[in-house]
């Protein structure tokens, strides 16, 4: 469903795989585990990229080169979605939290980046955050409309605005009436401390139950989400999926 980052890294003249880009990235690690599901990249972020200015949920201007020097998780977020963002949220955090209690919580940042700038302000952003609960390395991100989609285009994460039909649904933050959604695909984009895309998780996240899922949020969640959670289609990946690569690209093994 998603144009990825793969093709990114296909523009800056790395081929995956099969081909080293070992003069453009640094390898400090072992070999693709063959139990990792996702695509390995290697290509250096842009500094237009790197530098491109966002707004964090307490109004603070930062960019991704403001992480450098540790690993960074990207996915992409629509804190008004109701099928699957609460679900990948959760999951992207339970990792957050394991990789934590194994004393390397300081060396991940993970950044929850909006498709939709327009409505995610930094109320919504703040709220959301309170909600799932705070973490010292988990930032949700805005910015303007211009540099948002400049941002996901790079990225190659795919929107599709679509208009809703009464009954609408209403924001959980506002209690507005929703007259339209963002369709999108989900990504994790997993970038190196010498600021390079090293892997790319493609798919919706799963959880193995509501637990995780605040209960405002899941109340806002319509039935397809629901049911993403109790069964969740083939092919998503789940927050041990992500510890195990985000301990490769660590270079500390098997959890």
């Amino acid at each position: 469903m998603a144009r990825n980052i793969v093709g990114l890294v296909a523009t800056f003249g790395c081929l995956l795989l099969l081909v080293s880009c070992s003069k453009q990235a640094p390898t400090t690690t072992s070999a693709t585990p063959p139990a990792l599901v996702g695509t390995e990249l290697d290509a250096r972020v842009p500094t237009a990229l790197s530098q491109l200015p966002l707004i964090n949920s307490a109004g603070q201007h930062v960019t991704l080169g403001s992480f450098k020097g540790r690993l960074v998780v990207v996915s992409d977020l629509l804190t008004l979605c109701q099928e699957t963002c609460a679900i990948g949220t959760a999951s992207m955090l339970q990792a957050a939290r394991t990789v934590d209690r194994a004393g390397l919580g300081s060396k991940v940042e993970f950044l929850s980046i909006t498709i939709d700038p327009r409505r995610d302000d930094t109320r919504h952003l703040a709220g959301y955050q309170k909600l799932f609960g705070r973490l010292p390395n988990w930032e949700l991100l805005t910015g303007s409309a211009a540099d948002v989609r400049q941002l996901w285009d790079t990225l190659g994460v795919w929107r599709h605005t679509v208009s809703v039909s009464p009954p609408y649904p209403h924001d959980w933050l506002t209690g507005r009436p929703l007259t339209f959604d963002i369709q999108h695909s989900d990504d994790l984009i997993f970038i190196d401390a010498h600021e390079h895309f090293r892997f790319e998780i493609d798919g919706p996240g799963t959880v193995p139950g509501t637990a995780d899922i605040p209960a405002r949020i899941y109340a806002f969640m319509d039935a397809l989400g629901h049911r993403n959670v109790t069964n969740p289609s083939p092919g998503g990946w789940s927050a041990g999926q992500v510890v195990k690569v985000l301990r490769w690209l660590l270079d500390v093994g098997a959890p």
